[in-house]
């Protein structure tokens, strides 16, 4: 097998696995090359055997292929193999991992960078960390450049610098990373960084399908018109999605919001089903709301449900 064939065969296994294809004809093809002795067959196998897909399930083989695929020459059987070895409970091996992101870093392969920095800061070299992260930055990791902007913060590993802080929290703000939307935004509403409350407003809402308590702060604000215009239907509607998703204390905020007819229309009952609900679920101000009712309960008072549960 020439090395155009085994890349012919590597890439139709890698079409039949992203088509939804029939996953052992793909492990066969990766074999088939893997046998060869091509390190991009090994990789493919190692993938499937790691997963259980198309083979059995064994992660033991898999790692034996993976570090085949590394020797033969594969940075990314190298980088799985450190991500393996730095956080797959007892197959920890630090040691193992920082030769293998080694090897990579080596090769210019970038997502490494980060992962290096990560174990350097797990073993407590801070400076070394940083160094890695921003290097990782640089290539454009807003993981990266969250974790540099935090390390800049509080000055661990690197002199403390709120200027390049908030600088790092930005970058990796605007490149999506919604731990760093919800820092700017904590930032903005505070004063720390421009925009103000308009501006932490627009970043809790940015994250706030991703962090809940962005969409609760963001809901907030516009119940109360708190740097941004008061809109109280919208923020409801915030309320209630976090509410039906779990969430106890917007349950009990659209409790109050029926109660008071704001945002929705006034309705106790349903309102006090709700704060009940809520105090079920743990939260301490309905839980105390419910405990005070209870007291003065009388035949007058709408029940409660859920607040004999």
């Amino acid at each position: 097998m020439d090395p155009q064939e085994a890349e012919a065969l590597c890439r139709k296994a890698v079409d039949l696995i992203a088509g939804g294809g029939d996953a052992a004809e793909a492990a066969g093809l990766f074999r088939s090359v893997a046998d060869a002795g091509y390190a991009e067959g090994m990789f493919g196998l190692a993938e499937l055997t790691f997963s259980g897909r198309g083979v059995p399930r064994d992660e033991d083989s898999a790692i034996t292929l993976y570090e085949r695929a590394a020797e033969a020459g594969s940075i990314p059987a190298a980088f799985r193999l450190g991500d393996i070895f730095m956080s797959e409970g007892e197959r920890t091996d630090p040691e193992r991992a920082r030769r293998y992101f080694q090897i990579c870093c080596d090769a210019g392969f970038e997502p490494a960078y980060g992962r290096m920095g990560d174990l350097l800061f797990q073993e407590g070299d801070h400076r070394a960390a940083a160094v890695w992260y921003d290097r990782a930055a640089s290539a454009g990791d807003p993981v990266s450049m969250f974790k540099l902007g935090c390390m800049y913060e509080a000055g661990t590993g690197v002199a403390a610098d709120p200027g390049r802080s908030h600088g790092m929290f930005r970058r990796s703000a605007e490149s999506g990373f919604p731990e760093a939307r919800f820092k700017m935004a904590s930032l903005a509403y505070d004063g720390s960084v421009e925009g103000g409350k308009p501006a932490a407003f627009d970043w809790y809402y940015g994250c706030s399908d991703s962090i809940p308590v962005a969409k609760f702060n963001a809901a907030t604000m516009l119940l109360q018109g708190d740097g941004v215009p008061e809109d109280k239907e919208r923020a409801f509607g915030m309320y209630r999605e976090l509410a039906e998703s779990g969430d106890a204390e917007a349950m009990f905020q659209t409790g109050r919001m029926y109660l008071e007819g704001e945002g929705v229309g006034r309705d106790p009952e349903e309102g006090f089903r709700r704060i009940g609900e809520a105090a079920r679920m743990g939260n301490p101000e309905a839980a105390q709301l419910v405990d005070n009712l209870r007291r003065r309960q009388n035949t007058q008072i709408v029940r409660i449900d859920g607040a004999e549960e």
